[in-house]
């Protein structure tokens, strides 16, 4: 008998065992920092940019290939008979190579451009990495605030649950109406369904996060991804020097950067095209043929004489001088360009320094409205627990101690959002001022 219950008892913890090693491997933590490395290696933005900087810098590294003659190997051969004198009957074979070149004074504008591109895309990058990580690390908090959702809807239900078997055992007793009983009951099943959409509301939150970090979920498996961190993470924001902050705001802001970039790329696009259609172009040609056969064949005489050619030519693009000409159009296209880009660069300064300010300021208020929350959730605590205690001895009727539950509630909720909200200010400021994330937290 003991042998038997030993056997039992071993399958048992053997198949516990099992179940919770499965357990182990299905379940993922997830943290903040995780999720930003997901993102950063399969992100769609970044992979596009990542795709359109290797572009730039492949034309730029290999620009020294406009200096490159086009050369071309050639080979021919005919065969000439005419039916009235056949004596004229010839065969002919060539082979050679042919180059050919042609510079403009718009080359080194060219090359400059395509360096400017470079740079602008290096740029573009970095700032789509910034903006990344910071949509990813919004995204995951506001995950935390969704689970905090979550987790004071079951709080609630738990408490409507308790509310409802102490009136009941009050009702059994002569102690709580019907109405009461009746009341808790429906608290008790209209916070059930309460807690599913919540539920079911974070669970889509989660899935759509993970599809853009790059987390595959398969929907058999359904593994359990937990997320790890607090909200509470914004308490170590630090005090920010809102002086300094403002005069440096306009010299980080990767907007400003990347209308200098486009500027600068466009000035030297206008250099490369003016260059192109105003200035004189060489073109150099040279052509060898050490294979040159000639046969007169009913003569029998045949010969293979070698030649060679250059030639030298230099031409001016009089036409693209006259007024109304298509080149001086598109010229002034291109400064229309510029001065359209420059014309954006100083509204985008004004608008940058005008949008820092106001996130500060919605930061100072963020915080001080922080403060007021925890200490109305402190208060919504106490009057709660005392209410719960004054409703077990009678002296408190069921709507009092409903309304207290509903006050703490909301009073977790608002502090929740709160933090949220203050931590995707700062994370938004850290983007704006071209800073990495978390630069803004001691």
């Amino acid at each position: 008998m003991k042998r038997c219950l030993f056997a039992v008892l071993s399958f048992c913890f053997v198949v516990a065992g099992l179940f919770a090693e499965e357990n182990s491997v299905r379940k993922i933590s997830l943290t903040v920092d995780d999720a930003v490395e997901l993102a950063l290696r399969n992100h769609i933005d970044i992979q596009t940019k990542a795709i359109s900087l290797e572009r730039s810098r492949r034309e730029y590294a290999h620009s020294w290939n406009n200096v490159l003659p086009s050369i071309k190997a050639t080979g021919t051969g005919t065969e000439n008979r005419t039916y009235k004198d056949s004596d004229t009957d010839t065969l002919s074979l060539q082979a050679g190579v042919t180059a050919s070149l042609s510079l403009d004074l718009g080359l080194a504008s060219k090359i400059k451009k395509l360096k400017a591109a470079y740079e602008e895309g290096k740029s573009g990058y970095e700032d789509t990495v910034r903006a990344t990580e910071t949509a990813v690390r919004q995204s995951f908090y506001n995950l935390l605030y969704l689970k905090e959702k979550v987790a004071s809807a079951k709080s609630t239900l738990e408490s409507y649950q308790r509310q409802y078997d102490q009136t009941s055992a009050r009702a059994k007793r002569g102690m709580a109406s019907e109405l009461d009983l009746l009341t808790a009951q429906v608290n008790l099943e209209t916070a059930k369904p309460d807690v599913d959409s919540t539920e079911n509301t974070y669970i889509n939150t989660l899935v759509s996060f993970l599809n853009t970090i790059g987390m595959e979920i398969k929907v058999e498996e359904r593994p359990f991804v937990e997320l790890e961190g607090s909200l509470d993470y914004v308490d170590k924001a630090k005090k920010l020097d809102t002086e300094k902050i403002v005069e440096s705001c306009v010299e980080n802001s990767s907007a400003v950067r990347a209308l200098e970039d486009k500027i600068r790329t466009a000035k030297f696009n206008r250099s490369a095209t003016a260059g192109s259609l105003y200035s004189p172009s060489l073109n150099a040609s040279a052509s060898a043929f050490p294979f040159n056969y000639q046969n007169e064949m009913n003569y029998g005489i045949t010969s293979n004489v070698p030649n060679w050619n250059i030639s030298l030519g230099l031409s001016i693009p009089l036409g693209n001088y006259l007024p109304g000409s298509s080149a001086k159009d598109t010229v002034a296209a291109l400064d229309d360009t510029i001065k359209t880009y420059q014309l954006q660069l100083e509204n985008t300064k004004k608008n940058v320094k005008t949008s820092v300010i106001e996130k500060l300021k919605n930061i100072e208020l963020s915080q001080r409205t922080l403060e007021a929350r925890k200490m109305n959730l402190e208060l919504a605590e106490k009057s709660y627990k005392m209410t719960e205690d004054a409703y077990n001895s009678g002296t408190k009727d069921l709507l009092t101690l409903q309304s207290s539950l509903d006050k703490l509630q909301t009073a977790q909720l608002q502090l929740r959002a709160e933090q949220y909200t203050l931590i995707s200010n700062v994370l938004d400021l850290e983007n704006t001022l071209s800073l990495p994330s978390g630069s803004l937290f001691a």
